[in-house]
């Protein structure tokens, strides 16, 4: 099995990456305790299926919003011109 190097440019975008989704879901989880802290009774199973359904919506989007807004064109247009130069 060959080992894979990462250059400094990739471990930066997913460094961005992570430090950007932490946040985001960070605030997501924090949301959600706060509406079962706030419900005064007893949830339900139901109720509590679609809150955590709802919250796991929330954290799959963030993660493609964030992955789709990294400029990986740019970059793999840098590695190709990087390639050609060798």
């Amino acid at each position: 099995m060959s080992q894979t190097r990462f250059d400094e440019d990739e471990l930066t975008l997913v460094a961005a990456y992570a430090a950007r989704t932490r946040e985001e879901t960070i605030d997501i989880l924090k949301g959600t305790l706060d509406v079962l802290e706030d419900t005064k009774e007893d949830v339900s199973d139901e109720e509590m299926i679609l809150l955590l359904s709802s919250t796991i919506e929330k954290l799959q989007q963030v993660a493609d919003d964030y992955f789709y807004s990294l400029d990986l064109r740019e970059y793999l247009n840098n590695i190709k011109e990087d390639d050609d130069e060798n």
